[in-house]
């Protein structure tokens, strides 16, 4: 996989890609999941600046989530402070790492990760409602964000999974015609 790696950095079309890898011995069905990880170049520099925005938005969500944190982290030893704000920002790290890659499972955690924030959050409802209302709402309207930017990028793709031909190959771009001529 190391080529395709390489021939996807060097903004090569994906087809050539797979032809290319075919040529040298490795197994299509792989190279083709790989392959549909990642959105087509056009897409990548069409939506690019609404990925640098979901990028913006869930950081300030992390960020506020850490604020919010405070006071318990504030009764921690400093060791333990630093042990704690380390691990929990490891996971959101890595989500954003995957979205600034623009890879399709960063999108798909991301909308599990909001999602358990909007349950998580009616724990709190008697505390404060409207402040529990707020967070359902602004998580809810990422979610939608997440998905028709994440359906925009991956169009060959459902929202868990790669769609497959007749040959049993993963779709790994939008134009369906030149990859369902090929032969494996």
């Amino acid at each position: 996989m190391k080529i395709v790696k390489r021939l996807l950095k060097q903004g090569e079309n994906k087809n050539s890609i797979f032809e290319k890898a075919s040529a040298e011995g490795l197994n299509p069905k792989k190279v083709s999941k790989y392959l549909s990880m990642y959105p087509d170049a056009e897409e990548s520099e069409n939506y690019n600046r609404a990925n640098n925005i979901l990028i913006a938005l869930y950081s300030v969500l992390v960020l506020l989530g850490v604020l919010g944190a405070s006071p318990f982290l504030s009764g921690l030893p400093v060791g333990a402070m630093f042990a704690v704000l380390a691990f929990a920002l490891l996971i959101p790290g890595a989500v954003i790492y995957y979205i600034y890659k623009k890879q399709s499972m960063g999108y798909l955690v991301l909308c599990f990760f909001l999602l358990k924030g909007i349950l998580d959050s009616f724990k709190e409802y008697e505390a404060d409602p409207m402040a529990v209302w707020v967070g359902v709402i602004i998580n809810a309207c990422l979610i939608v964000y997440v998905v028709i930017l994440k359906n925009k990028l991956f169009p060959y793709q459902n929202f868990f999974n790669t769609k497959k031909d007749v040959e049993g190959f993963s779709i790994f771009t939008k134009d369906l015609m030149s990859q369902s001529s090929r032969t494996p």
